[in-house]
């Protein structure tokens, strides 16, 4: 095998000599990239890197987490233990007559077991919140038990006022006075109130505990509060009210007696009291008089009004009769003809008022006779002068044709009076006569009626009288009885007050009571705060392992093995803004020298060749040309599953490490949907690769030379084309590539994100080998693998992927080997005396 001299720097020679340097590769190539693990099983350093990759979200979440934790903690108030000892013995059995001894030696373990049980009966706690007040105070755990957000709620509640400071500061005052005079049993609580009380009882009974001394008859009440003195006040109170209920147990059933009798008591009272009230009521009420007499007095007062009754009676009788009589000749025609209506003032007045009618009409006529002869003659006057047509005649004559019509109009009303209105006239004065009539029998009948009323109001109330002596009677026999009664049940509620006080057990005492606590006993905040710690921790990490579960994105080279089963052909590194900011002083200043090139970070390889990013692109070139055995590839399509994956940059360089190599290397721009090659080479996109492929054979304005670098040709897309992907797969694209593979070493394709367009598969089959390009930590694994899958179908090839994007301080890099030459570039950035020995030749090539 012969010496491969093409990655060697030329030696100085005549330019005739150059062109007889033997260009061809050799037929064999021993692999570049190391045979690779792609084992699902992962090492203990890749676990590390995991943990050391989302580092800052570990421990940022645990620093919050613990931070919180802490804050939470030191804002908890301080828990305070106060105890007070109870005595329980067994209860006693009551003495009985003719019975034998019961002996209770204390083994009863249900009676001590329900005892331990009500004491912690929230019933009871509540009694105590009541004896203690503190339903009267709602600040009593003001600033308490907040929570996390109690400072922001503060901050938009408003601000307290002096009142409020004190009284959420101060303690609550407990006084035995105040306590004694809370009788649980009478008070009636507010709303507010019953809410303060359940919500510290719930308080008071999380801290309360009961526990009962083995072997002993002895209970341990212990209250937990975060108030010293209020919780010894409380667990004293709590023995206090368990001992009063279980007196009151006890007792339940002769109190319950002494109260049934006392309420029957009561209620016997009441009635009496009624009764005697009734007994008043009838007496005065009824007006009974006192006697034997009383009988007589009420029947000469019913003769009386009974006589009165009679006489109205016959009165009504009597003018009754002559209504009829009037009605039943006016009903004939013969009102006139009657007395009764005749004689009356309606007739009378009735009568008058027609004949002064009929006078005043008659002196009408005689006025209108006057006027009449009035102009008659002064008609006859002007006959004398004028003929009868004259107008002042003929008004005359209209006049007197009025006049005459008016008198024979009034003339006839006359006679109507006269002759119809006489009938009418009496008619109407009858009709008010028996007016007259009917409203004497009404007000006879009214008479009649009340006086009738009356002597029926007086039979009923003779009556009344006599039921209600009867009623008496009945009212002095019952208030007899219930006196009786009353001073029997007066003796037995005399009886059970003896049997209470007889009954009142004494077998539960207080024994010790409990003292103010001057040590809190919790919370136990640094325990508590290492756990948080501790917790978080072990969080962050499951977090961790978490998010890299479920990131789908290739990370580092064994990710491509694993998932794809592809070599990786190099890394290149991401810089970050300082290489960048250097890089590009490198590239502003080559440019300025060369006098080409656009200063592009596309041409890192070209204009900052000691770069560690030139150097992982001309180890991508390496990798490609040992990539298949027997001949290196010759047209290689250079393609991403999604954009912006940095593979018109890998073109760009791929095909300038090539170049540099001493061969002849074209780069075709087959991304027809956005070119950007003609962009980065700083030349023109007016005539390109879709003038050729559209018809025009002219292959000199197709390849365009850059000046940068004699060896490299460049064809750019050319206009935009509403067909892209007919134009690829067309003939001509077929026979453009076998031209370009007879006239140049290494053909570069940069297309189209293959998993958006079919551009990169129509290619994929035109073209020696396929490199895929792939953003580490954004490049879908799914998405590579579905691309890989379709080339596989349609047969082509894929040579390996080029991971791009590798941070310089990322484990992976420094773990394959990347970081080391980086480091060794960036400690020779200042050293720029001794220039590259490719500079050198294209600088006597340049001069020759």
């Amino acid at each position: 095998m012969e010496n491969d001299e093409r990655l060697t720097p030329l030696p100085l020679t005549p330019k005739s000599n150059l062109q007889t340097i033997n260009q061809e590769y050799p037929t064999v190539y021993a692999p570049m990239y190391d045979d690779e693990n792609f084992e699902e099983r992962r090492s203990i350093r890749q676990y590390f890197n995991i943990i050391y990759k989302r580092l800052p979200i570990i421990l940022a979440l645990t620093i919050v987490v613990t931070a919180i934790a802490a804050f939470y903690m030191y804002r908890q108030p301080s828990v305070f233990q106060a105890q007070t000892e109870m005595l329980i013995e067994p209860r006693k059995p009551k003495p009985q007559a003719n019975t034998p001894v019961n002996i209770n030696f204390g083994n009863d373990v249900n009676y001590y077991n329900t005892q331990l049980q009500l004491l912690q009966n929230p019933d009871l706690m509540k009694q105590v919140v009541i004896k203690l007040g503190l339903h009267r105070q709602p600040n009593l755990f003001a600033g308490q038990n907040r929570g996390l957000t109690a400072p922001i709620r503060d901050l938009f509640a408003g601000s307290k006022t002096e009142e409020d400071k004190n009284a959420s500061s101060s303690l609550p005052v407990l006084t035995e006075t105040a306590a004694n005079n809370e009788n649980t049993g009478q008070i009636t609580l507010t709303p507010d109130e019953k809410a303060l009380t359940e919500r510290y009882a719930g308080m008071f009974l999380t801290g309360l505990t009961v526990v009962q001394v083995e072997r002993t008859n002895i209970v341990n009440l212990t209250v937990k509060s975060t108030n010293a003195e209020l919780s010894a006040k409380v667990a004293d109170t709590v023995g206090e009210v368990f001992i009063e209920q279980d007196v009151a147990r006890e007792t339940q059933g002769a109190k319950r007696a002494y109260e049934e009798l006392s309420k029957s008591i009561e209620d016997l009272k009441t009635t009496i009291g009624g009764q005697e009230f009734d007994l008043i009521n009838v007496l005065s009420s009824n007006n009974l008089p006192l006697g034997a007499e009383g009988g007589q007095f009420r029947s000469s007062i019913l003769t009386t009004v009974y006589g009165q009754y009679q006489e109205a009676r016959n009165e009504r009788l009597k003018v009754e009769a002559r209504y009829n009589t009037a009605v039943e000749a006016n009903r004939r025609g013969e009102g006139a003809s009657i007395p009764d209506l005749t004689d009356s003032e309606i007739y009378r007045d009735t009568i008058r008022l027609n004949t002064e009618r009929k006078a005043k009409l008659q002196d009408q006529i005689r006025e209108i006779d006057k006027q009449i002869q009035q102009a008659e003659v002064e008609k006859a006057e002007l006959l004398v002068k004028y003929t009868p047509e004259y107008f002042k005649v003929k008004q005359i004559e209209e006049k007197t044709t009025s006049l005459r019509t008016n008198k024979e109009k009034t003339e006839k009303e006359v006679s109507e009076i006269i002759n119809r209105d006489q009938k009418r006239i009496e008619s109407d004065a009858v009709n008010g006569a028996l007016v007259g009539l009917r409203s004497q029998l009404n007000s006879a009948q009214k008479r009649e009626g009340q006086l009738y009323q009356s002597y029926t109001n007086e039979e009923a109330k003779a009556n009344v009288e006599g039921q209600a002596e009867t009623r008496l009677t009945t009212l002095k026999r019952e208030i007899e009885t219930n006196r009786k009664l009353l001073d029997n049940y007066s003796q037995q509620q005399k009886q059970r007050e003896l049997e209470i006080d007889g009954t009142r057990p004494d077998n539960i005492k207080i024994a010790s009571r409990a003292a103010t606590p001057v040590e809190p006993i919790g919370p136990q905040r640094n325990r508590n705060i290492i756990v948080a710690f501790l917790i978080s921790l072990a969080a962050g990490i499951g977090l961790a392992f978490l998010m890299d579960y479920l990131d789908d994105s290739v990370r580092t080279p064994d990710d491509v093995g694993r998932h794809l089963g592809l070599p990786t052909l190099a890394l290149i590194p991401h810089y970050t803004d300082t290489d960048k900011r250097k890089t590009a002083n490198a590239l502003t200043a080559t440019t300025a020298r060369n006098g080409s090139g656009t200063g592009s970070m596309a041409l890192v390889t070209l204009e900052d060749r000691r770069s560690p990013m030139a150097e992982s692109y001309r180890h991508l070139r390496t990798s490609l040309l040992f990539s298949s055995a027997g001949k290196p590839p010759q047209t290689i399509l250079i393609t991403s599953s999604q954009p912006s994956e940095g593979k018109t940059t890998t073109a760009i360089n791929t095909a300038i490490t090539l170049a540099q190599s001493n061969v002849d290397v074209v780069i075709i721009d087959c991304d027809l949907r956005r070119p950007r090659l003609h962009n980065h080479f700083g030349m023109e996109n007016t005539h390109g690769l879709t003038n050729y492929l559209s018809g025009e054979r002219n292959t000199a304005n197709l390849l365009k030379p850059y000046k940068g670098l004699p060896r490299l040709n460049v064809i750019t897309s050319g206009p935009i084309p509403p067909n892209p992907a007919e134009l690829l797969s067309s003939n001509e694209m077929k026979n453009l590539l076998q031209f370009l593979k007879g006239k140049y070493k290494h053909v570069i394709i940069d297309s189209p994100p293959a998993i958006s367009f079919t551009d990169a598969a129509i290619l994929s089959t035109q073209v020696d080998g396929v490199v895929l390009v792939a953003m580490a930590g954004k490049s879908s694994v799914h998405l590579m693998r579905r691309f890989k899958q379709r080339l596989s179908t349609i047969g082509a090839r894929i040579y390996g992927v080029v991971l791009n994007g590798i941070k310089a301080n990322a484990a992976e890099y420094d773990y394959y080997g990347y970081g080391y030459s980086y480091n060794y570039y960036s400690a020779a950035e200042d050293d720029d005396s001794t220039p590259l020995m490719e500079d050198v030749t294209s600088i006597h090539q340049t001069k020759g």
